[in-house]
């Protein structure tokens, strides 16, 4: 079993190695292997929203393909670090989506407009909080700040009234507990 695990992580660091190096022979490896597990991930995320799955699923090839060389090995499986990368850019999809229709960039009933609104900020707030479960209330409203309403760490430092380097390490030591509890937990494992 330990032999399995240490095989797959060498051809982890393989593939993704050859990725970051552009090879598109190693790239659609990639897609074979994990086609799957973004399609499902994608369809669990944005099921309220069929449109715009495959604009999203597009978008995490191109971050896969860009963005290779920040994958370690070390932190945790391609499998888990694709399924992030999936996860975290639904969430952008859904954000993205509630700014267009807030804007009223899109040309529906406003009734619809709101019904939508509501459901899609409702379902990113559960998906968030639970995503954000293992950390303690200050530290979420720290990375609520940070994350989602966008502002910038001085602006975080003068509200919670201290000094940019806490702001900083509250949000490093959060993100480090968050990337404990997803590989404690094997978060994206189950998903095919």
């Amino acid at each position: 079993m330990i032999r399995q695990v240490i095989c797959l992580a060498d051809d982890d660091k393989r593939l993704s190695e050859r990725v970051a190096l552009k090879d598109e022979k190693a790239f659609e490896e990639i897609v074979r292997l994990y086609g799957g597990l973004i399609k499902s991930i994608v369809k669990y995320h944005l099921k309220n929203m069929p449109m715009w799955q495959e604009d999203c699923i597009n978008e995490i090839l191109m971050n896969i393909w860009c963005n290779m060389k920040r994958f370690d090995p070390e932190k945790s499986s391609l499998k888990n670090w694709i399924g992030a990368c999936s996860k975290y850019r639904c969430i952008d999809f859904k954000r993205r989506y509630c700014r267009e229709l807030l804007k009223g960039e899109l040309d529906e009933n406003i009734e619809d407009v709101q019904a939508r609104t509501e459901l899609l900020k409702q379902e990113t707030e559960e998906e968030i909080n639970s995503l954000l479960a293992g950390l303690d209330s200050k530290d979420r409203e720290i990375f609520i700040k940070r994350y989602l309403l966008d502002k910038t760490i001085d602006e975080i430092s003068v509200t919670e009234g201290r000094s940019p380097s806490y702001v900083y390490n509250r949000l490093s030591r959060g993100r480090k507990k968050l990337r404990r509890l997803f590989g404690r937990k094997g978060w994206g494992q189950n998903e095919k």
